[in-house]
């Protein structure tokens, strides 16, 4: 069996070739145990499958955090600390839940995991837009989730549904499949899918010289390079990816998306002044609404759980801090320490002068739960 040695001594985490008939404890959650064979079972799936690999380093990683160690089979001593942080308040998360008569069930981790595939999809998405996918992410499945071994796979979905679930009784929400029908049948204008061609130009003159081309019959491809078109913000052929209305909102503002979503199919708006929400810079936008479709609930399943959950965040931040600091944990020391205030804090690192490759020394950042700071609640996954 693979086996996976933290050596505190050395920049990463080594993987071994020994064989164990009983593994010691990497940590205890009061009669939980976590096994050192657990966590290296976890570790040697970072390193030996690209899909696990890419699921950690976009969830549960801090950001731009390398994940493999300087040395070949190797994890980051950051990346071990992590994945066993991730296991202890994963089985403190479900020894709660037990206390309070909660179990996660079949139909929890179905839900877990088609969440789980939407946030891996949206951060990778996201990062391959602005330049900055993980090493881990460029030659990940068309389903990372779907790829990465069951074993593994199953770990992580059920920390995932802990926490859900966790959120769900602190906050006292109702996140059942019947929640959630009743939620879309009620909220059905929130999910119409709005798809749109945008052309941008720097004043409102240019604008509705490239409005007058479009009237006219010009298509948005020759039309997104013709003169008064800033080619820096207009996207290619001006086609920009169906959204939601609320991102039409966030991206545009609620006076342009107002329009938007009254607009009929087809039809072509009048030049809108518009500011970039991320650059300030103004602008003036041409666009037509190409199709307003509705949503089937099973596409926007994730997303209302995210929304009935959105509103639990202080209270679980809350229950969530109090929950570490009455923990019962032990930490073996290679691992790191565990503090009723702080949760697990890596070991420290070597020192530099015996280390063959200081630069690749990260010090370990403890991501407390997906999404957040040490004590708090995540964001649900959206």
């Amino acid at each position: 069996m693979r086996r996976l040695a933290v050596l505190t001594a050395l920049v990463g985490v080594a993987l071994a070739s020994t064989a164990c008939t009983g593994s010691p404890a990497a940590a205890t959650v009061g009669g939980t145990v976590i096994t050192r064979s657990t966590l290296d079972g976890q570790l040697a799936t970072i390193v030996d499958n690209a899909d696990a690999a890419c699921v950690f380093a976009t969830v549960f990683a801090p950001a731009g955090a390398p994940v493999v160690g300087a040395g070949q089979d190797t994890v980051t001593t950051q990346t071990a600390t992590t994945e066993l942080d991730d296991l202890v308040l994963g089985a403190l998360l479900t020894r709660d839940l037990a206390a309070h008569h909660r179990q996660i069930t079949a139909a929890d981790m179905q839900a877990a995991r088609a969440d789980l595939a939407t946030q891996v999809a949206g951060a990778v998405s996201s990062a391959s837009q602005s330049g900055t996918l993980p090493a881990a992410c460029r030659s990940l499945s068309a389903n990372p989730v779907a790829g990465m071994p069951s074993a593994f796979a199953n770990t992580v979905v059920q920390f995932l549904a802990a926490q859900e679930q966790f959120r769900a009784m602190v906050g006292d929400v109702n996140i059942s499949s019947a929640a959630i029908q009743r939620y879309y049948h009620q909220h059905q204008s929130e999910f119409r899918q709005v798809c749109l061609h945008v052309i941008a130009s720097d004043s409102q003159a240019a604008a509705q010289q490239v409005h007058a081309a479009l009237a006219g019959g010009q298509s948005f491809a020759t039309a997104a390079t013709g003169p008064g078109v800033d080619t820096q913000i207009t996207p290619p052929g001006g086609q920009i990816p169906c959204e939601l209305p609320p991102t039409i909102t966030s991206t545009f503002g609620a006076s342009i998306a107002g329009t938007i979503l009254a607009a009929a199919p087809g039809q072509l708006l009048a030049p809108a002044a518009w500011t970039d929400p991320t650059t300030r810079g103004a602008y003036w936008l041409v666009l037509q609404v190409d199709s307003l479709s509705a949503l089937p609930l099973s596409q926007v399943t994730s997303t209302i759980r995210e929304q009935l959950l959105s509103g639990t965040n202080t209270v679980a931040q809350s229950a969530f801090r109090s929950l570490v600091s009455r923990a019962n944990v032990t930490i073996d020391p290679r691992y790191g320490t565990w503090g009723a205030s702080l949760g697990l804090q890596p070991p420290p690192p070597p020192p530099a002068a015996i280390v063959l490759n200081p630069s690749a020394n990260q010090a370990a950042v403890v991501r407390r739960l997906p999404g957040t700071d040490h004590g708090s609640m995540p964001a649900p996954v959206t």
